[in-house]
């Protein structure tokens, strides 16, 4: 892994094979200090893909039953990685496709990189972000 800081703050970072995405991004926020930011840009090949999705219209009231959870081994082209820090933490989102089909989820632990991966992260000064569970007990996006 390797990250470096513009003068602007923006964060550059590239992974390499074997790196574990998620898991690199958070090392990267707790080096550099990220508490709150954005991911603006983010493409990847990836080995192994960890991710979950909402898989119905309906909405369990059960917190567990809410998300499919998901593990793909292959060699995955990312087209996009977004989302939001908050916290420290990553909350990111994937689009990916494999040569036979495409998937959209929020990334989990355990995603690997293939050959290699290239995030700009933004870090936002001036407001601190934190998830909290809402009246529906999803988690959302909030100011601290």
């Amino acid at each position: 892994m390797n990250a470096v800081q513009a003068d602007d703050g923006h964060v550059f970072v590239r992974l390499g094979s074997g790196d574990l995405l998620l898991e690199s991004v958070r090392d990267v926020c707790e080096e550099h200090g990220i508490d709150s930011g954005v991911i603006v840009s983010g493409i990847a090949t990836l080995r192994t893909l960890n991710y979950h999705y909402v898989p119905t219209a309906a909405f369990p009231s059960e917190p567990d039953e809410r998300n499919v959870f998901e593990e793909r081994e292959g060699a995955w082209e990312v087209g996009t990685i977004d989302g939001a820090i908050a916290d420290g933490e990553p909350h990111l989102h994937v689009i990916a496709y494999n040569g036979e089909e495409t998937i959209a989820g929020h990334l989990e632990d355990g995603t690997e990189v293939h050959v290699t991966c290239e995030i700009v992260i933004r870090p936002i000064e001036g407001i601190e972000m934190t998830r909290r569970t809402n009246e529906m007990n999803v988690s959302v996006l909030q100011e601290r």
